[in-house]
This record gives C-alpha cells, sequence and structure tokens, in this order.
C-alpha cells in the first residue's frame, strides 16, 4: 500500500454534513493521522473566514485551499501563498450573463464578497449574509482588477442546470463548476482544486502519488483525478462515484471521512496511526 503523506479533504458533504459540525470519530481520525506525520489540509469552495473555526478546532496547521483552488492561504498567517483570480474581461461578462437572467452574481475580492441583488427573504439572502456581502450598485463598474472568485447565485434546482448553461456560454475561456446547492462557481480555465493541491504537494516536497484527496461534488473532480488516490464518500454526485480511478467509504453521515484515514492512512504498512495519541 502506498504511503499517502498529503490528504485533501472537502468540507460540506466530505468532512461534514452542511450545517452540522464534525463527528468525534473524524476528528480523532484526522488527529491521529497528523500525530503521525500525515499532512492534512481542507480543499473548499469557501472562503477563508469560513473555514477559519474548523482550521483552527482541527489544528490544521498546513496550508488551506479556498475558492474551489484559487487560493491557498497560511492559517497561521492568513497570508496568501496562491492566488490566481478570474480575469477581469471575463468576470465582467459573466455579471452580464447573471443579469441577463434575473440572477444575483457575486464577486469576491480578497475576503470581500460584493453584490448587486440582497433583499431579505430571498432564496439566496441567508448565504449572502453568511459571507458580509456588501451591495453595490453596478458591480462591473466596482470591480476593477481581476477578483479571486466568481459565482452566480441560483435557487438549488437550478445550479447544475446553470452550470451546464454557462460552460456552454465559457468554456474553454473559464472553469465551470458547483459545490453548493445555490451556486455556480467560476475560475480561471488552470484553476480548480486539482491544480491547488498539485501546488500544495509540490511546496511541501510530496509526489503525486502519495497525495490522497476526498471529495463529494463537481468541484472535487479534478482533485480526485489528480491525486495518487481519489475517495468518494457514498453520498458523493453520481458524475464523482463514476470515476473509475476513484475508492468509495460510507457516507458524510457515517463518518466516511474517519473510515478513509483509517484504510488508507492510520493502517498501512509501518504506521503508529493506531498508537495513543
Amino acid at each position: 500500500m502506498a504511503e499517502y503523506r498529503l490528504v485533501a479533504i472537502d468540507v460540506d458533504g466530505t468532512l461534514m454534513e452542511r450545517g452540522k459540525p464534525v463527528s468525534s470519530n473524524v476528528r480523532r481520525a484526522i488527529e491521529r493521522a497528523q500525530n503521525q506525520g500525515t499532512i492534512v489540509t481542507l480543499a473548499s469552495g469557501r472562503m477563508f473566514p469560513l473555514l477559519e473555526h474548523l482550521v483552527s478546532d482541527l489544528k490544521i496547521t498546513s496550508p488551506v485551499i479556498c475558492y474551489g483552488g484559487a487560493l491557498v492561504v497560511d492559517p497561521g498567517t492568513r497570508r496568501s501563498l496562491y492566488e490566481r483570480g478570474v480575469p477581469l474581461d471575463l468576470a465582467r461578462a459573466v455579471i452580464q450573463e447573471a443579469r441577463r437572467r434575473d440572477l444575483t452574481a457575486r464577486v469576491y475580492v480578497g475576503e470581500q464578497v460584493f453584490v448587486e441583488q440582497m433583499a431579505p427573504g430571498a432564496y439566496n439572502f441567508e448565504s449572502l449574509q453568511r459571507v458580509n456581502a456588501v451591495k453595490v450598485p453596478d458591480l462591473v463598474a466596482h470591480v476593477d482588477r481581476d477578483p479571486t472568485h466568481l459565482a452566480i447565485d441560483a435557487p438549488p434546482e437550478r445550479t447544475r442546470a446553470l452550470v451546464e448553461e454557462m460552460r456552454r456560454v465559457f468554456s474553454p475561456a473559464l472553469h465551470v463548476t458547483t459545490g453548493h446547492p445555490l451556486l455556480t462557481e467560476f475560475s480561471h480555465p488552470d484553476v480548480h482544486k486539482g491544480s491547488a493541491l498539485a501546488w500544495l504537494a509540490s511546496e511541501v516536497g510530496v509526489s503525486r502519488e502519495q497525495t490522497l484527496a476526498i471529495g463529494d461534488d463537481w468541484n472535487d473532480l479534478e482533485m480526485l483525478r489528480f491525486a495518487g488516490l481519489g475517495v468518494a464518500v457514498a453520498n458523493a454526485h453520481p458524475d464523482v462515484l463514476a470515476l473509475a480511478a476513484i475508492a468509495t467509504v460510507p457516507s458524510v453521515s457515517e463518518d466516511g471521512v474517519a473510515v478513509a484515514l483509517e484504510r488508507y492512512v492510520l493502517n498501512r504498512p509501518g504506521s503508529d496511526g493506531d498508537s495513543p495519541a
């Protein structure tokens, strides 16, 4: 069995159920993996402020992948180690496409989020509040540099179809995906969780074969393909489960991340992961 020295874990739907805390079994497995010297990180579509409490709680000290791979942050200093945003002209084109469909574009510049529409009672109002979104009259005029990240909000029953629609409009100029029920997400065409994991592995001196990634949704596909071992939780989207090169573990509600760490990291030959922490 390969020795996996770097583990990247998606957050929502993988590490934990959306809106619920990380289970005690998953916490213990992550702690044991880190105690044996394995580098464990989070790879999320979230911005860093929405990951910070998890990073602290799980005692993660390695760089954290944010915005679906567009930003890698040192959690100790909050310093950006890697950033590659959406080209400004294409970001403005996405905003225009959102307007044509009477949908909300959200533009992330660093840790700030800007929108043109934000109405109490709207399907996305609570989501925008969580990221402290700021309403501006004209996003096209307001954004004057490449945004770190970009998304279009849509009702959950519409999101997957909107991703496919936006791929037809912007591919191959932009990478379009989703990892959130409300969000169609846009990044530089060479930016995704897979590219961020490749960058991080190189930075910490870990080979591709020594990386393990765990995920559940479309925005995890490239990361699972890149990793030496890609692992899907059983509740993953069918497109993720269909990848021939991945392994499957129980669902997020059944502590799939803990099972993956036990199976592939803690119980590998020579591991002392079963020793008391």
